[in-house]
């Protein structure tokens, strides 16, 4: 089933932070499509919530150093 969910994300301060989180967001399995906003300082992630979870999408990101929280 397709979720799509919006993640508040700080800690981004350049384009190379979005392309980090929306590369390493990608590879995770079960994930669609992911848009992140530098501007609004905000994910928005397509996945399949029967592969993946919100919970797994906070991880990632904030395995790379930024913190992220369900909005």
């Amino acid at each position: 089933m397709s979720t799509q969910k919006v993640f508040s994300v700080t800690g981004m301060t350049c384009q190379s932070c979005i392309k980090n989180i929306e590369r390493n967001v990608g590879k995770i399995d079960g994930v669609k499509s992911v848009q992140v906003s530098l501007d609004e300082k905000e994910a928005r992630v397509e996945f399949d919530s029967g592969k993946t979870s919100e919970q797994a999408v906070i991880e990632k990101i904030n395995g790379l150093g930024f913190q992220a929280q369900e909005k």
